[in-house]
């Protein structure tokens, strides 16, 4: 014995009481240590304790170590008996040769170890222990006996399971003996347990929990009698056996029901024992018991029992081999818990290959079930089994079936299932074949308690082999010589209704040789190729040779590559002939489909197989279509296009409009009653100003809207102009004040300048159209203005009897592209209109491109300013519509000046129409949110600063806080500051929902909002942020891309403050 294994036989013993140390020497001496006090040896042996902790090095134990004390060398180096692992602190047992002594006073029985059983361990060097009542000694070898048990979570279960609610007591107090047996079960590689104690208490090791299997973790620490009330009153007895005989009780084949990997309730068979426990006087302590699986010898030799029975070739003479199979299988319940067992009747027609089944035996079907059963048609849909008859029947292999299916339902309730009290999740349909004919099916259920593992398909396969062969053997050389004769027959019957068929078919049928070859032609195929040479075959007038130059190479790999990869071939090409479609006077080539399939024989390329359609009046029709649908299509695309851009341009001052009004509306609301005086007047020119600016937008753009839906309907030429009378210099200022407010955050000098040739005050043109000119003119002069040196936009107005003005003869005009209307020529005068800024200007490049469609002066201008292109298009045709022409001025890094002239009609204006210009008649239903609505936090990701403005205040207005942003990059940085991304700052800024605009430069609504999705995908935020898409543009596929792209809800513009609680509301944020 080595000295590791002294240490940890001395961390137990040094702990006891001269009245245990009787009952422990007892179980050492069953596990074969000899323990001999320290004193009663020479002084020269030599010690096996290595110096660990201070108790180990106090500890007077010796061992001999000489030959002639122990008789065993092995013992002495350590080879054998126990080992002591420093590091982990457990004790290892190794495999001991040394039988027991033929003088032991235990005479239990011990099972013969099967080869896959490791050796019972044991010790047989002797121990030689000091005197157990020097109470020094026992002070420095107290330790916890636990910590010597391997960490696991088994074994953790095991000691903080509750044993002082036991009659074993807490565990630290356990006797030592039962300490050692602990030890010893937790070392054991096999499953094993103990019994402990007049209650039988359970302990048991990590194998063990698996064969408890429910039992596990209520048993430990419970009686065996709770713990296995089913099987107790054969364990009782049985324990209460090994207690009075003192006896072992060896179990050498015993079942148990196991849930393992698999999942479900396994069958599996073990071989135990259980030992019996007794101290130094006698007494009985507790039962040790240990066992290992012997699952697949148990069913190893089932399965050749089964398939030997089936092998056993009976007398055919008396005995149907179909049921001699089913007479094999018949004890065999657990493995066959359902038989079916058919054999097949084939008829061959010259049309067809019709099959039927007669049930030949079965078990586990009762009689009422078998009458559905005993006949099958093959071809029979509405049979629950037909299909996977037919299945395995193509495959020449068994297959699998899952009972679960709805398919199988039925057949699984009508089944009376032998062996288990449950049905088989599997069946496998077996065809058996004898000389390359279907001769029967086999329809065996599997074992429930068995996985489908390699073990069962193997059990399939041999009795699947197993009763084709005996079938074979059973089929005698007579009937298999007969079914050849109506075989050949059947087969040279089919070739002449096959030859028959080819030759009256309106497809061309031909087959070639390896080298091309042409082998055979069917008088369809030489119509459609035109061949003049005689119908037949051995001559060298190929397909190739028929189509066109073009296409020759595509039908010669098309034939390379039938042969090379043994695959079929499908490929349309054109033939050299040719036909006048109807209707038309050009001529154009015929259209073949060539379908090839490679001609093997004994695994050798003779060659192809092809049929020829005439596919000419499809391919001559499909591309007709193909013309009208592309034409089509591009034009609903340009169509499209052009009412989104529009549409997104004119809707946008909208927003803002239907936002002004609900403020004003509020304002009224909370003030008309409520103050007098200058306070009043205060709220009367706020008032005012809103409505001014109602008027102004809803004027504007409800115009645009309205044409929007005309444009989707005709074509843009088609637009009319609303001639009413109006002042046009006030049309201009109210441009002007429209852009007052975001001029004067920008810094930038806004102005009207009223021209020196302006003659008129009251003209008859169209105003909402001059309007939408000069608001797009003056946008753009803001977008270039922004960020210059120096910031000035002026805005002129004048008139001119003559065209082109003289005061804008600095303009180059734009070439028109539509008719000029004709107008009245009575006091016809001309309107000009100039916007000169201080941008960045133009290069003659950029000007050159300016008044295209989807057009902007550079590839930088969209992502860096937005747009689509489309402002100055829409501004020159509404020019061009209106009798005048667009132009422009530029000089780059200097500014730009843009002007237009229109023809209008002086008149005057009656009192009633000057009354109705300046009253504004909008009306504005206000709806209310919900009282109760929490104050959010909302992020306005909007590049439209009117837009921002205007919905960011009248949030506010409700309590919310709002952070705009100008573009999808503002917002992702401000996503940033807040608590839900991941490593910022903590607390960070509180965020509820964003309101993302989609047309926005830098980056778009669309692409900031998957990208916020993925940050959350890969945890960079941290929780959802709901996100609502607003646009102008609100076709159903244009929702639906916001919603792919991650958007939790859509708003159209124009939209009320009302419409985006609503929508928050909806979302239940």
């Amino acid at each position: 014995m080595n000295s590791s294994a002294a240490l940890v036989v001395a961390s137990v013993l040094t702990d006891l009481t001269p009245q245990e140390l009787p009952i422990v020497t007892r179980v050492l001496d069953f596990l074969r240590i000899h323990i001999t006090n320290s004193d009663s040896l020479p002084t020269a042996k030599t010690k096996l304790f290595i110096s660990t902790t201070q108790a180990y090095n106090d500890a007077p134990f010796q061992a001999a170590t000489d030959d002639d004390q122990t008789g065993n060398k092995a013992a002495r180096e350590g080879a054998d008996g126990v080992e002591f692992d420093l590091d982990a602190r457990r004790w290892k047992l190794k495999p001991a040769s040394v039988d027991r002594d033929d003088n032991s006073d235990s005479d239990t029985t011990r099972a013969p170890r099967p080869p896959s059983c490791p050796p019972s361990a044991s010790i047989s060097a002797p121990l030689i222990l000091p005197d157990v009542s020097s109470s020094k000694s026992r002070q420095q070898n107290a330790t916890d006996w636990t910590v010597h048990i391997p960490d696991s979570e088994h074994n953790r279960f095991l000691i903080n399971t509750r044993w002082d609610k036991t009659e074993l007591g807490p565990i630290r107090s356990w006797p030592p003996v039962l300490r050692l047996m602990v030890l010893k079960m937790l070392g054991d590689p096999r499953p094993a347990n103990l019994y402990w104690g007049k209650g039988r208490i359970a302990i048991y090791n990590e194998h063990f929990s698996i064969m408890a299997h429910s039992r596990h973790p209520a048993m430990m620490g419970s009686t065996a009698e709770a713990a296995m009330p089913a099987t107790w009153p054969f364990l009782g007895p049985m324990m209460q056996q090994v207690e009075d005989t003192k006896k072992a009780f060896h179990m050498p084949e015993f079942e148990m029901e196991v849930h393992k990997e698999s999942g479900f309730l396994e069958e599996a068979w073990y071989d135990g024992v259980f030992s019996p426990i007794v101290d130094g006087d006698g007494a009985f302590q507790g039962l040790y018991n240990s066992g290992y699986e012997i699952t697949n010898n148990v069913l190893m030799h089932r399965y050749a029992r089964l398939t030997n029975q089936i092998a056993a070739v009976p007398d055919f003479h008396h005995t149907n081999v179909w049921a001699h199979i089913v007479d094999a299988c018949r004890s065999f319940e657990r493995d066959v818990p359902m038989l079916l067992v058919y054999s097949a009747d084939l008829v061959l027609s010259q049309r067809s290959e019709h099959c039927t089944l007669r049930l030949e035996g079965s078990l586990g079907i009762h009689d009422q079930h078998e009458q559905t059963l005993r006949n099958v048609d093959l071809e029979n849909p509405a049979h629950p089994l037909a299909p996977a008859f037919r299945s395995s029947k193509a495959l020449c292999h068994p297959i699998v079936l899952d009972t679960s299916t709805h398919t199988l339902t039925q057949f699984r309730q009508d089944v009376q299932w032998r062996g288990w009290p449950e049905p088989s999740s599997l069946l496998v349909v077996m065809p058996i074949f004898t000389n390359g004919l279907i001769t029967g099916f086999m329809v065996m259920g599997l074992n429930p308690r068995r996985p489908y593992d390699d073990d069962l398909k193997q059990l399939v396969n041999d009795i699947w082999r197993t009763a084709t062969s005996v079938v074979s053997s059973s089929v005698g050389f007579d009937q298999a010589q007969e079914r050849e004769r109506v075989l050949t027959r059947r087969l040279t019957q089919r070739e002449q209704f096959i030859r028959k068929v080819a030759e009256i078919t309106n497809v061309g049928i031909y087959s070639s040789s390896a080298t091309g070859i042409l082998t055979y032609a069917n008088p369809k195929y030489h119509e459609i190729v035109d061949d003049t040479s005689e119908t037949g075959s051995g001559h060298a007038f190929g397909l190739e040779t028929f189509v066109l130059e073009e296409d020759q190479e595509q039908i010669t790999n098309a034939i390379e590559k039938c042969k090379s990869e043994r695959t079929n071939i499908s490929i349309s090409v054109r033939l050299k002939r040719k036909w006048t479609p109807p209707g038309s006077s050009t001529e154009q080539h015929y259209w073949v489909l060539n379908y090839i399939v490679p001609d093997i024989e004994d695994d050798r390329i003779q060659g192809v197989i092809g049929s020829l359609a005439d596919i000419r009046h499809t391919m001559w029709a499909l591309q007709l279509q193909k013309d009208s649908t592309e034409a089509a299509l591009e034009s609903k695309k340009h169509l499209e296009r052009f009412i989104d851009m529009t549409s997104h341009e004119m809707r946008n001052p909208l927003g803002a409009t239907m936002q002004c009004a609900d403020d004003i509306l509020r304002l009224i609301e909370d003030n008309k009653t409520s103050h007098t005086g200058s306070v009043f007047q205060e709220m009367f020119d706020s008032i005012q100003e809103n409505a001014k600016t109602i008027a102004f937008c809803s004027a504007h753009q409800k115009t645009i809207a309205d044409d929007i839906l005309v444009v989707s309907k005709l074509s843009s030429s088609l637009l009319s102009l609303a001639s009413a009378v109006c002042q046009p210099e006030m049309v201009a200022k109210q441009v002007v004040r429209m852009f007052q407010a975001e001029a004067a955050n920008a810094d930038i000098d806004l102005v009207l300048e009223i021209h020196k040739s302006y003659a008129m005050n009251w003209a008859l043109c169209d105003a909402s159209r001059i309007r939408q000119i000069l608001i797009n003119l003056v946008s753009n002069s803001m977008k270039f203005t922004k960020g210059r040196n120096k910031r000035c936009i002026k805005v002129i107005i004048g008139s001119s009897s003559v065209t082109p003005p003289s005061h804008m003869s600095h303009l180059q005009w734009h070439p028109k592209e539509s008719p000029v209307p004709v107008l009245n020529d009575d006091d016809n005068i001309f309107l000009t209109f100039q916007v000169q800024d201080t941008g960045k200007g133009l290069t003659p490049e950029e000007m050159s491109r300016l008044f295209n469609r989807f057009s902007q002066a550079n590839a930088t201008t969209a992502a860096t300013y937005g747009g689509s292109g489309l402002g100055l298009y829409i501004s020159m045709q509404l020019a061009e519509l209106q009798g005048g022409r667009i132009g422009l001025a530029s000089e780059f890094d200097q500014g730009s000046t843009f002007g237009f002239y229109i023809k209008v009609k002086k008149t005057s204006a009656t009192e009633e129409e000057e009354r109705n210009l300046r009253r504004i008649s909008d009306t504005v239903e206000r709806q209310t949110l919900e009282k109760g609505m929490r104050q959010l936090d909302l992020l306005l990701v909007e590049d439209n600063k009117i837009n921002a403005k205007v919905l960011s205040k009248q949030l506010r207005a409700k309590g919310h806080q709002v952070f705009v942003a100008n573009h999808g990059g503002e917002a992702l940085d401000y996503l940033k500051t807040t608590r839900y991304w991941r490593g910022g700052d903590r607390p960070g800024k509180r965020l509820d929902v964003i309101l993302m605009d989609w047309e926005m430069p830098v980056l778009n609504g669309i692409e900031c909002t998957k990208r916020i999705r993925q940050f959350e995908e890969h945890g960079s935020i941290t929780e959802h942020l709901p996100i609502i898409v607003t646009s102008a543009n609100a076709r159903p596929e244009q929702i639906e891309v916001a919603c792919s792209a991650g958007a939790d809800g859509f708003l159209a513009k124009p939209f009320t403050v009302t419409q985006v609680f609503t929508k928050i509301q909806q979302m239940d944020l």
